[in-house]
């Protein structure tokens, strides 16, 4: 018996995991790409998490580099672990339409970067609305709150930690509102990073 999981929907809030009708297939050897860049810059690290975040709108995780014991957590349950797991829940993806007013804080001692995020969900019936389990990879995945079928506006903060251009841990706090398009309240896109005091 294969074991049960809580999961996470790719990012997008764990009310909205789904099967989607794709026939994306995500190799069981996981092809990792090479990071566009290995320094702890706040750009770098910035440019890393950009590439997560543009995954979910474009429902292909193969450009995210991801490090070999890579873990994700939603709402403090673990969701996936291994560059496969997470990699093959961009697939799941396609109820998402964009990502919105992304504002970034960025860590250069810890490599740390946290996001502040929306999405607009576009939620269909034959997308896995109101759905109670999911699979990614062989593993089938315990869905912690179902939704019917309807638009959403998914509030999202996500950490991650990157290592040498590769995501090793992805931590996520998120809120679903029914209705596309409700307002953050925080500003416009902005860049916050924090860099080391000389002789600290």
């Amino acid at each position: 018996m294969k074991p049960i999981r809580f999961a996470h929907p790719a990012a997008l809030a764990i009310a909205l995991t789904c099967i989607t009708t794709s026939t994306a297939q995500v190799p069981k050897q996981d092809v990792n790409p090479k990071p566009p860049c290995t320094s702890n810059t706040a750009t770098c690290l910035e440019k890393i998490a950009r590439l997560y975040i543009d995954a979910l709108v474009s429902h292909d995780g193969s450009q995210v580099p991801l490090a070999r014991n890579v873990r994700r957590t939603e709402n403090a349950l673990t969701n996936a672990r291994g560059p496969y797991e997470v990699r093959e829940s961009f697939v799941r993806t396609h109820m998402v339409e964009a990502a919105k007013e992304p504002r970034m804080f960025v860590d250069t001692r810890t490599g740390d970067v946290i996001v502040f995020f929306r999405l607009d969900i576009d939620l269909k019936e034959n997308e896995g609305a109101s759905d109670k389990t999911t699979k990614a990879g062989d593993t089938e995945y315990k869905v912690a709150v179902s939704v019917p079928s309807g638009t959403y506006t998914v509030h999202e903060a996500e950490r991650f930690r990157i290592k040498n251009g590769f995501i090793t841990e992805i931590e996520i706090i998120a809120h679903v509102e029914k209705g596309k398009g409700a307002g953050a309240g925080w500003p416009d896109e902005r860049i916050d990073s924090s860099t080391p005091n000389a002789g600290h």
